[in-house]
């Protein structure tokens, strides 16, 4: 619900700048239509993109302790994704290579996600202090076992089922991605909604103003 009212908020103030603007460019322009349309465009897209970023930060009242812990979180996070780009040198196996890499690739946005908005973290808690960890250590476990000369019956059971967990572990992760960027989702549709009313109302407004230029 807060996220709906700071978008609704957001473009309110930004079409009431871009009209305001666009007003007052096609006073100043000798009643021309296209200059004053694009100014003011321009300045209804200014506004709404700095609001956009101010909302995207964590809460001016935030305590130290909060931007640490968000931090301290996310240097774990990324420590444990370059241990497990290490882990995937060793392996000989194209297909683990492939989904690693996967697995690689699903928690890089995550962490990235979560560094441009940082209230994310609370979306990728779960995951990234329970899975994620034991993810990596089972990868480097992996790794480890599959350069060995000799396997056992055992140990290629393990690994095996290792691969299909880790099948799991990665969908499990691309899911977790999906929920860190709903809001994104969401705040697009939103947006290309609330554009598509504003555009409807710049076009009703187009008429009186070449009206009043000719």
């Amino acid at each position: 619900m807060k996220q709906l009212l700071r978008t609704i908020w957001r473009w309110f103030v930004s079409w009431n700048a871009g009209v305001i603007v666009a007003i007052v460019v096609f006073i100043a322009a000798d009643f021309r239509f296209w200059p004053s349309i694009l100014s003011g465009m321009g300045a209804m897209w200014g506004v709404s993109a700095i609001m956009k970023r101010r909302h995207h930060r964590l809460p001016a009242d935030a305590s130290a302790e909060e931007l640490a812990y968000v931090r301290s979180q996310l240097g774990e996070a990324r420590a444990l994704w370059k241990r497990l780009r290490r882990a995937r040198y060793r392996l000989r196996s194209v297909a683990m290579w492939q989904a690693i890499s996967r697995l690689s690739t699903v928690v890089d946005r995550m962490i990235r996600a979560i560094e441009q908005q940082p209230h994310r973290l609370r979306l990728a808690q779960p995951f990234l202090l329970n899975e994620w960890p034991t993810a990596v250590e089972m990868v480097e476990k992996y790794a480890y076992l599959s350069q060995q000369p000799v396997q056992s019956a055992d140990m290629a059971k393990a690994l095996r089922e290792t691969e299909k967990v880790l099948g799991e572990l990665t969908s499990a992760a691309e899911r977790q991605l999906l929920e860190v960027l709903s809001n994104d989702v969401w705040s697009l549709q939103t947006e290309a909604k609330l554009l598509r009313q504003s555009l409807q109302q710049a076009d009703g407004l187009r008429l009186p103003l070449s009206k009043k230029g000719e």
